[in-house]
């Protein structure tokens, strides 16, 4: 039995032990230290990488959209100029210019689409100040969002036209929306800056969480040692009782 056990082998050290005896003393630092920082830095550095990444993926694969933009005036019937009656119905005009019923005096053609689509294809917007109506068109392509544009500048004018003998205002054709050359988006360099401050913030506000955990952990602990301490260094019950001095 003695020498059957003498030929047994010593059990083999984990694989972890035996990688950390091979490695030099510069190594098992330089390696601690990465772990380190894996810990603490890898979820905020996550975060960032991930909205990079998703801003480039939008900016890469979302649909290409063009925006082409026409302007109509209201001036006043009378007087042939712009005053507060005709930015006030310039207000009114732009709030009706993307409704189905407005557009149906359009005598130019919509682009094929479907039904109830175009109010998403064209945005009105005017000024506090001056009677000028934008509309601006929207498409998959660049002629698609110039007729978006002109149709609802045509039916705008014609609307306008039509109740001119009830407002006392005129709409006046400004500009035609002319194919814009290049897509209004998606924008490379705005998907990526948006998706990585996105990624920043969100790395922000996990650093501050763990922090915050670090920190309460650290005083937990702070508070604990002092009362080990203190308890350990309480003095003994003193004795009491009476002395006797002997006569």
């Amino acid at each position: 039995m003695q020498r059957r056990d003498a030929r047994r082998r010593p059990p083999r050290p984990p694989r972890s032990v035996r990688r950390a005896g091979r490695l030099g003393p510069a190594a098992r630092r330089l390696r601690g230290w990465s772990i380190a920082a894996a810990r603490r830095f890898g979820l905020p550095v996550a975060f960032v990488l991930a909205g990079f990444l998703g801003g480039l993926g939008y900016a890469v694969f979302a649909p290409t959209t063009y925006t082409a933009t026409a302007f109509v005036l209201v001036v006043d019937a009378g007087e042939g100029q712009s005053g507060p009656a005709a930015v006030s119905f310039a207000q009114a005009f732009g709030r009706l210019a993307p409704l189905p019923e407005t557009l149906a005096y359009s005598s130019l053609p919509l682009p094929d689409g479907e039904s109830g689509s175009t109010r998403a294809h064209i945005q009105a917007s005017t000024s506090p100040d001056t009677p000028l109506i934008k509309l601006a068109g929207s498409g998959r392509t660049a002629r698609e969002a110039a007729a978006f544009a002109n149709a609802a500048a045509d039916a705008l004018v014609r609307y306008g036209t039509s109740h001119r003998s009830d407002t006392g205002v005129r709409v006046a054709l400004m500009t035609l929306a002319e194919p814009p050359a290049e897509p209004s988006s998606p924008n490379l360099p705005l998907g990526v800056a948006v998706g990585t401050a996105s990624g920043i913030l969100l790395a922000g506000l996990a650093a501050a969480v763990m922090s915050g955990r670090r920190g309460r952990a650290g005083r937990r602990e702070r508070g604990r040692l002092p009362a080990a301490a203190g308890t350990a260094a309480l003095p003994g019950p003193v004795p009491t009782g009476r002395v006797e001095v002997g006569s």
